[in-house]
């Protein structure tokens, strides 16, 4: 007969993770990947709009820098090219030199082609890896918010937080000797030999 299913809190008691049960957040936290150097000025609008459509979809993580760094590097590519492509057309004209050294024209595709389909090929593979694409973007999981620093109670930082330099460290402690009432008097000590002090 087969295992009872445990429940969440039953997990969550002994500190295992269901099997049956798909989680509905990455364990990744959320963070905003910074401009990359090697990008130029121009390129910035498009990083900024990846990462905010990223960002809409809450699956935006700082690891995620190279792979839109590599998108926007495809991107300009693809941009240059296909603007040349259109002046140039599909179809040149190259002139071939034979055996002897003679011109010959011959039409073929043009170079740029191959370019800017390797390009898009490129950057519609990124799109899916990043879950930008209609058929992944449901097998993307939201990531986690910023974990916070919440403070563990009886840990150092609570009981001392003057210690890790948060706060003012408290007062010293000072035990004064109880106080002596006017009602009673003093008796005069005595010493060990019979004698009054």
């Amino acid at each position: 007969m087969p295992m009872p299913r445990k429940s969440e809190a039953a997990h969550g008691l002994h500190g295992t993770k269901p099997h049956d049960r798909a989680a509905d957040l990455s364990h990744v936290p959320a963070g905003r990947p910074k401009f990359p150097r090697d990008l130029d000025a121009t390129l910035r609008p498009v990083f900024k709009r990846l990462c905010k459509l990223l960002q809409q979809r809450r699956v935006l993580t700082s690891g995620d820098v190279e792979l839109v760094r590599l998108y926007v590097f495809q991107y300009d590519r693809h941009t240059r090219n296909a603007a040349k492509l259109r002046e140039e057309g599909e179809l040149c004209t190259y002139i071939r030199l034979d055996s002897n050294g003679q011109p010959h024209p011959q039409v073929k595709t043009n170079l740029r082609l191959k370019i800017v389909t390797d390009a898009e090929r490129t950057m519609a593979a990124i799109l899916n890896q990043l879950g930008l694409t209609p058929t992944a973007k449901d097998r993307a999981k939201p990531v986690t918010g910023v974990p916070k620093n919440e403070i563990v109670p009886g840990s150092v930082e609570d009981l001392m937080p003057y210690l890790l330099g948060k706060g003012s460290e408290p007062e010293p402690f000072v035990i004064l000797p109880p106080p002596i009432e006017e009602d009673e008097e003093e008796a005069p000590m005595t010493r060990e030999d019979g004698g009054t002090e």
